[in-house]
């Protein structure tokens, strides 16, 4: 068996992944803010090593020795251009920089990077070999965090995971509170083509690429074969809830004047935007699309769950956790 050092122990994909570790009988250590919810989630199943990506600065910082490391940890919906810089670009390089200092080395270091570090694609599926041409600030932060760790000393895999679905995502709660109410959205002329993977099989993959052997660094979506699109995940939602479901189209010419309003006022209270350029950007692309056959073919990967089973199962995640 394995120690794991896993950071965003505590976040969507963290969650799962450290329960499906200590389940295998794994050893984990988790860098956490709360350890409270930590000992909710995992009871006393876990070392914790408590506090926020800072703590890589500090030089003195010890680590107990671990066999791999998995970094989840990152801001996706920032209060700054600067923080999603911070946090998802320099904070890798402090983590790096840490456990340089530190006297052991871990055989391998996965970093969960994301699709939207290629961009939006194009008719076709992106695959690891396409130049990324990332359109927005947190897209150029994870490239140049990919970037920077293809040039360390220490074997890494980045990992670019597409819409992740499952329980307990923060995400798209509010597509099923939308479905609830017999609605889902759609920005647009046509549906918003995209790439998804099931929350489980997203583990699946990171425990088979934190298991590869050599030196090399290594690239890999990780997604469904089967691509959707926006309409058919809101009016999926709605069959999953016995909901019949009207899509109601959204003009780019009301979505950018409310990006400008939530900017403004979100900057002026300190509040995290959920509706930032980023967002925006990413909303009105044509395609978020990528292939997963190379970790298929490479790891022998491959997903159990199509689009209905996992809007299903986080359906019956969020019921049971009483926010729907």
């Amino acid at each position: 068996m394995s120690k794991f050092f896993v950071t965003g122990a505590t976040g969507f994909v963290g969650s799962h992944l450290c329960k499906n570790l200590i389940q295998s009988g794994h050893q984990v250590l988790a860098l956490v803010r709360s350890p409270e919810k930590a000992r909710k989630l995992f009871g006393d199943s876990i070392e914790i090593l408590e506090g926020d990506l800072t703590l890589f600065k500090n030089l003195g910082l010890k680590i107990p020795e671990c066999d791999q490391v998995i970094h989840l940890a990152g801001v996706v919906n920032a209060k700054s251009t600067s923080e999603y810089h911070e946090v998802n670009f320099q904070a890798v390089k402090d983590f790096v920089a840490c456990l340089q200092r530190q006297s052991w080395r871990p055989k391998r270091f996965l970093f969960a990077s994301s699709l939207a570090a290629a961009g939006p694609s194009g008719d076709t599926p992106h695959t690891e070999t396409d130049p990324p041409y990332p359109i927005d600030p947190y897209g150029n932060a994870k490239l140049a965090a990919e970037r920077f760790l293809r040039e360390i000393d220490i074997p890494t895999t980045s990992f670019r995971p597409s819409i992740i679905l499952g329980p307990l995502d923060t995400a798209t709660i509010t597509l099923y509170k939308l479905a609830q109410k017999g609605m889902a959205m759609k920005v647009g002329k046509s549906s918003q083509k995209l790439s998804f993977v099931d929350v489980d099989d997203v583990v699946d993959a990171i425990i088979k690429m934190a298991a590869e052997k050599g030196n090399e660094h290594k690239l890999y979506y990780i997604s469904h074969p089967d691509p959707t699109d926006a309409v058919t995940i809101g009016k999926s939602i709605g069959k999953a809830m016995g909901k019949n479901v009207v899509t109601i189209p959204v003009s780019r010419l009301i979505l950018w004047p409310a990006m400008i309003l939530s900017t403004f006022f979100c900057k002026i209270f300190g509040l995290t935007n959920k509706l930032d350029l980023k967002q925006y950007k990413q909303i009105i692309a044509p395609a978020f699309v990528c292939s997963g056959q190379r970790l298929q073919r490479d790891l022998n990967w491959k997903p159990r769950f199509n689009l209905m089973d996992s809007l299903t199962k986080a359906l019956k995640g969020y019921k049971q956790a009483g926010l729907l």
